[in-house]
């Protein structure tokens, strides 16, 4: 997919200010040479939400989420990082440039003009077309009205070659435009294009923002493949998007919770009858793209399949990745053999909101599932399923979730706690996780946050931190990430401009710490405090080494100990009171 232009990117913070932003969604008051608000990131009474004008940064002293103008609208918005900048770009009225858009250097407002023009034909196709009689049919028998069928734009693509093509050239849109937006396929013999889609029912697949970035296409023959896809293409990746989305996201953000079907028709037929906050997967398995989305909107996922054996190996099949990354993770099932939509019209909405009301914990559906498969009526049976859910268990990255599990297995089973936390350590190490302080917890991290801190306050400060504090010198982690992104913006331009830092860090825990560090304002003292922060995180560094000179005396011999000693006289005779020999040695 084609990225970004980093001067547009560039040419959109020089043309924003945050406070004129982030006055567009909040209520913001003068505090100073700042301004403050209720955080819109959590619940709160008084406000602990700061927007710094100068710095061109906020930071909430809450929550501790903070960052950029384009962090901002990211966490606002729930959007990712590319769709922060367009939405940016509109509102400076800049235009979106992009690199890597191929040779025929076709942007991507042609790509959205090709698709919504593409949505409007198939969507006047199946209300007009005397071909479209069997797919206005087929809408009718799965208990689509129009309206639904209005507000979700579906559509009929003609069964000929090149039908689609033929409208467009009068249209003025161009075949490799339609192509690129993959609508048509180039022929073998490179002689010409071919319609993608022929003889379908259309479903648009829209962005988070409503507009039609792709398609999704049944038969309605007797044929395979029964559903099609448009191909990936600058707007569009079947890895990181969903089905409805656009329509659910209000109802996700009231509930905190997204369910996942399968089918298009699982999403449009609920959603008519008033179940809301469902979204299918577009063909594709659930990958870490996908969970950075759900995680904009929700805290709670919930697999919908129904209750035969291929919709519990389905979801077993989604649980490896949604496990390893923490989600609270249900499954809702479904009567036997049918979908959503089957359930909506043969028992009705109730019945459907029944089922997803009460779905079940993710690990009671599985010690459920793996004992329906391997039985426990013999010792082997049961290892075998004690055995599976230690191997997910291991996937877990929260130690207390482990904890937990781990007892709900041993009384479950009867099986000595001691004995399964033992099994459990043989396999793979759980990933860990990644915890960013919010404030500091030992003189070393203050030190190297007042650092980083004097390092944006001033260039002849910056200066002084970047030749006087080598990177192994703070502590190992984020801050260390931090300094090193800072030092190269130093390295490149200067100085260390805070919302410039802020922006090349990306991640979100990162660019949270780094703005609760630049919050804080340093004052004229930058110069005397970075002195000080300098000497702490010498002595510190010192200190370390000492002690590891020591630990390796301990079982060194002939010249290693002897140069050992030598390093250590040196380093006493340089500072006396962080060095010296272990007693007895």
């Amino acid at each position: 997919m084609a990225l970004i232009a980093d001067e547009t990117i560039h040419e959109v913070k020089r043309a924003l200010d945050i406070t004129e932003v982030v006055g567009g969604y909040l209520q913001l008051k003068k505090a100073g040479a700042n301004y403050k608000a209720l955080c819109p990131f959590h619940e709160e009474k008084t406000p602990s939400f700061n927007v710094h004008p100068e710095r061109q940064i906020f930071h909430c002293f809450g929550c501790h989420k903070g960052g950029d103008v384009i962090s901002f609208v990211m966490e606002y918005e729930k959007v990712d990082y590319p769709e922060a900048i367009r939405i940016l770009a509109d509102r400076a009225g800049i235009e979106v440039k992009y690199s890597g858009e191929g040779p025929q250097g076709i942007g991507r407002k042609e790509l959205y003009h090709a698709n919504e023009w593409a949505a409007g034909v198939f969507r006047g196709w199946l209300q007009r077309a005397p071909e479209a009689e069997a797919a206005r049919g087929f809408l009718v028998r799965r208990g689509v009205n129009d309206e639904t069928a209005e507000l979700f734009g579906l559509g009929f693509s003609m069964d000929a070659w090149d039908q689609l093509l033929n409208r467009a050239r009068k249209a003025g849109v161009p075949d490799k435009v339609l192509a690129s937006a993959g609508l048509a396929v180039e022929r073998e013999s490179k002689t010409g294009h071919y319609d993608r889609f022929r003889g379908r029912l259309m479903f648009p697949i829209h962005d988070l923002r409503g507009k039609p970035v792709a398609f999704g296409a049944r038969t309605l023959k007797d044929e395979v493949p029964k559903f099609i896809n448009s191909p990936e293409t600058a707007l569009f990746s079947k890895g990181r998007g969903f089905y409805g989305l656009h329509l659910a996201k209000e109802e996700l953000e009231k509930t905190k919770t997204v369910y996942i079907v399968e089918g298009y028709l699982d999403v449009i037929v609920p959603y008519q009858v008033g179940v809301r906050g469902l979204v299918a997967t577009l063909g594709t398995a659930l990958t870490k793209d996908h969970l950075k989305v759900l995680r904009r909107y929700a805290d709670k996922v919930v697999l919908v399949f129904d209750s035969d054996a291929a919709g519990q190996k389905a979801s077993e099949r989604g649980l490896d990745l949604l496990l390893s990354e923490n989600m609270d993770l249900f499954v809702a099932e479904l009567p036997p053999g049918m979908d959503p939509d089957d359930v909506v019209v043969k028992q009705g909405p109730d019945a459907l909101r029944a089922c997803l009301e009460k779905p079940r914990e993710i690990f009671e559906f599985l010690v459920t599932s793996l004992t329906a498969r391997h039985g426990q009526e013999t010792p082997a049976a049961r290892a075998r399923v004690v055995g599976e859910m230690l191997d997910r268990v291991r996937l877990v990255p929260d130690r207390v979730k482990q904890e937990i599990l781990v007892l709900e297995l041993s009384r479950r089973f009867g099986i000595e706690e001691q004995t399964l936390r033992a099994q459990l350590g043989r396999g793979p190490e759980a990933p860990a996780t990644v915890a960013v302080p919010a404030t500091a917890d030992s003189i070393e991290e203050s030190a190297a946050r007042d650092l980083i801190a004097c390092l944006a306050a001033d260039r002849a400060v910056a200066a002084q931190v970047r030749a006087g504090a080598p990177l192994d010198r703070y502590p190992d982690g984020p801050l260390r990430r931090i300094a090193e992104t800072a030092y190269g913006l130093f390295d490149r331009t200067g100085e260390v401009v805070a919302r410039d830092l802020v922006t090349l860090l990306r991640e979100p825990p990162l660019v949270g710490l780094a703005s609760a560090i630049l919050a804080v304002e340093v004052g004229p003292g930058a110069a005397a405090r970075a002195t000080s922060c300098l000497a702490a995180l010498e002595r510190s560094s010192a200190r370390r080494e000492s002690s590891e000179r020591r630990i390796r005396l301990k079982s060194a011999s002939g010249d290693e100990e002897a140069e050992l000693l030598r390093q250590v006289m040196e380093a006493r005779r340089r500072r006396p009171q962080d060095h010296g020999l272990m007693p007895g040695r």
